[in-house]
Formats: C-alpha cells, structure tokens, sequence
C-alpha cells in the first residue's frame, strides 16, 4: 500500500516544482545519484516497523523479528528492482503493504504463518496474472475513493492498536517517556527544520528519531540490549521459506487464502493512485501500460517476497514527495535507493538493532505512522462527494470493522463451533472493513439505480 506519505516532503498535487532530471535521466555524478538515493531510503521506513504487526501476533523472537525486517527489507529492494526495469518502469519504491499486512496479521495469530504465506504465495500469483491480462476495470468499479478511504482509515485504527499496545508495554511511566519522546523528536524535526541541509533531516526525522532516542535513550536507562546486536553477523543472504514452502511446510487453507486474496485486491486498486501520483509528481502521462505492467511487477514482487518470508509489496508514496521536493525524477537513483535497501537486508545486524531497541521506542514510531496512514485516508475520502450515503459507508464500516471483532473475540464460547472462515472474517478488522465497504457502496448505487430506474418510467408514462 501506498503506505506512509511523508508530511515533511512537498505534496505532489502542489504546483510543480522543475525538474532537474527526468526519469530517463540520470544525475552525471554517481556521488549525486548516491545521495539522492540515500534520500528515498532515509523516508521509506515502513519496513522497520509495519512487520512489528506480524511479529507481535504470533510471538516473534528477537531473532524471528530481525530476520523478518531483514527479509522484508532484502526483497523490497529486488521488488523495486523488477518495477523500475520491467515493471512499469516509473521511479517508485516497493515495500510492505499495510493493507495486505493489516489482514495477515490476525490471520496469522489464529492459524499461523505456514497457512498465510501459503495464502501470499497463491494470491501474488492471482496479481501477477490479473496485471499481464489487464484485468483490472471491474476492480476500479467496486473500490471508488470512498471504499478504499474507509478501509486505508480502518487499517490505520487496527495496526494503531498494535502500535499502542508496543508503545504502552507494561504501563511503566519510562514506556509513556520513550513514546512520547519519539513523536516529539519526529515533529520537531519534521516541523522546525524543513530546510535545513535541503530537507534531508525532515524526510528522514522518523528513522533518525528511531536510532537517536532508542539507542542513546536505551543504553542509559538499561532498556537496551546489546546481546542480540554483537551475536548477530554482519552478513547473510535471508532464507528461503523460512516458515516452510509449497510442498513442505505452507498449508493450503481455503480461508487463509481467501482473506489474504481479499487484502491484496485492495492493495491493487490502491496502486492505480500511486502511479497517476508519480506520474504526475515526474511529469510523465500516465498511460495504460503504466498500470497493467505496474500491477504485474508487483504481483511478481510479492512472489518473490513470499519466497524469503517478506512481507507482500506495493508503491509506496513516500518517495513521491522526495520526488517532488528535489526535482529528481531519475529511475536510475530509485535502482540505486532498491540496491541499497537490498544491502541493508542482507546485514542480520541492522535488523537486530532495529528489534533490540526499546519496544516503547518503536511503538511511537508506529503510532505516526500509523497516524499518517489515517491521513492518507482521509485525503483519498477528500475525492468522494459529501453524500449522506457516502457518510453512512464510512461511518458504519469503520465502528462494525473495529467494534464487532472487540465484542466477539470476548465471546470464545459463542463463536468455537463458528466455521474457521467465518471466524477469521469477523475478527479481521481489515477483511470486515473491505467486506461493509464494498457492500454498502454497491447496496447503495443498487439503490440510486432502481430510484433512477423508476424516475425514468414515471417521464415515459408522463409523456405518453
């Protein structure tokens, strides 16, 4: 999912600020192309803690969370890879999907993660299909801005609860001191020092934050451990299916799959906004093979992750704004920023130190950007018109998402003789979310239809 727009970067609906290289050009020295390219991965952070979701469902240890941000991070740099060179081609970073993961993540507590990469593996090959055949006008119908504005809304409310069940912790006054020093240190740096080094300390405030709070604040105050960071190597290529493959070890649940499919088709139709935004943001028409090749490299990218254990990808719109801030539209920068984050995958160390941080730590972190998911929401909202029926889909889907599975999971009793699909799809907060979206906008324009049907006879019998 276009996950986490960065509020310090220019918005890329703002007048157009002139392009110093397009994206068929390249800056002439590499230094430059480096530096540009350390910019994208200083924004794009999602990876460093959207996995906390999963890790924290199903119990990850130290080492089970480091080697699954090292693989997430290892294969969004070969998704973006594959987008910008036979993909679509368009300069724009590949990551964790909050959408796919907001859906993962229960799933997975309740059955496992063999049963949902097995559910990642099928689904990514359904996209990859469903981008090559251009089959995608029908998804377009059933998720206008208002549908996929509620669910992104929904997304940021349920993953908001992971992030403050991290940030809270035991409820010891050095956890609030932790989170709420994080945010702080984030909106200072985004908010006070915009232009300062050309913006380079705004557009990476969060990982900064991240690194300056949790490990200087960590070591003093004890909450860090360094154990795991100095027994972690400095090199190792991810693992392939690390909670098993096709054949020996995914299970092939019809449930999983189908809420896993559910997730991705989401995240599909959030992408077609990504690229009309980078487009735009990179003065290039948006064109079709922009689109069905785009939606196909990520398909691809999201098979490949599922081979190493990461998570499923999407465009990100982050870079959008580094985009649209630097004048550098270059696709050979964004190569550079995939092979780098690739690099930063393949150091088990990095992804140690980013999980032996203070959990209070990252759970603020998470809180923002969970925060900045929600308002990604609302500018999707923003697009839709202010009718009574659009007021009630979004009202309705967000309490019933969020509030039936609260009421439910307090009923075990009630709900243990429930099919497991039938479980899984009412205590998935994402999965109910798409579910009352898509069914109360169609049910609505049912409506509008037949009222529109029946205005019509009433002038034809009028006439006669």
């Amino acid at each position: 999912m276009s996950s986490v727009p960065n509020p310090s970067a220019s918005d890329p609906d703002s007048p157009k600020q002139t392009l110093h290289y397009k994206i068929e050009e390249s800056p002439k020295r590499f230094s430059e192309t480096l530096f540009y390219a350390w910019q994208h991965t200083m924004v794009d952070i999602s990876p460093f803690v959207i996995p906390l979701a999963v890790a924290s469902a199903v119990g990850m240890s130290v080492s089970g969370r480091a080697d699954l941000i090292n693989a997430c991070l290892f294969t969004m740099g070969i998704a973006t890879i594959l987008q910008t060179t036979i993909g679509n081609r368009l300069p724009i970073i590949q990551g964790c999907s909050a959408m796919v993961t907001g859906v993962i993540a229960p799933v997975a507590g309740q059955i496992g993660l063999a049963a949902v990469w097995g559910g990642v593996w099928i689904a990514s090959i359904l996209q990859t299909i469903v981008g090559a055949l251009g089959w995608l006008s029908p998804l377009k119908k059933l998720f206008p801005p208002v549908v996929i504005g509620t669910v992104i809304i929904c997304i940021a409310l349920s993953l908001g609860q992971v992030a403050t069940r991290l940030a809270v912790g035991s409820g010891h006054w050095s956890n609030f001191a932790f989170a709420t020093t994080v945010i702080l240190f984030v909106l200072i740096l985004q908010l006070r020092f915009q232009k300062l080094f050309g913006g380079l300390l705004a557009r990476g405030a969060i990982l900064l934050s991240i690194l300056l709070v949790g490990l200087v604040g960590g070591s003093l105050s004890g909450q860090m451990d360094w154990s795991p960071v100095r027994e972690a190597s400095w090199f190792a290529i991810p693992k392939l299916f690390p909670y098993g493959g096709p054949g020996f070890g995914w299970e092939w649940i019809p449930t999983a799959i189908f809420a896993v499919t559910i997730g991705f088709i989401g995240s599909i139709v959030e992408s077609l906004g990504d690229y009309a935004a980078t487009c735009a943001a990179s003065d290039e028409p948006l064109q079709k093979r922009h689109i069905n090749r785009g939606i196909m490299a990520e398909g691809a990218g999201s098979f490949i992750a599922s081979l190493f254990g990461g998570l499923p990808c999407t465009s990100y719109t982050q870079n959008i704004g580094v985009i649209a801030a630097t004048g550098v539209a270059s696709r050979r920068v964004v190569q550079v920023a995939a092979l780098i984050l690739a690099l930063y995958g393949l150091c088990p160390k990095f992804g140690t130190l980013l999980v032996s941080l203070p959990r209070s730590v990252l759970g603020g972190v998470f809180l923002l950007v969970c925060a900045m998911i929600a308002i990604s929401g609302i500018r999707v909202l923003a697009q839709s018109t202010s009718e009574i029926r659009h007021a009630y889909t979004i009202g309705l889907t967000v309490l019933c998402s969020l509030l039936l599975p609260i009421r439910l999971e307090a009923l075990p009793d009630a709900t243990a003789s429930w099919p497991l699909i039938v479980r899984l799809l009412v205590t998935s907060n994402v999965v109910l979310a798409i579910i009352f979206a898509v069914g109360l906008n169609a049910f609505f324009n049912l409506l509008d239809t037949r009222k529109k049907s029946s205005r019509s006879n009433e002038r034809e019998l009028a006439e006669s």
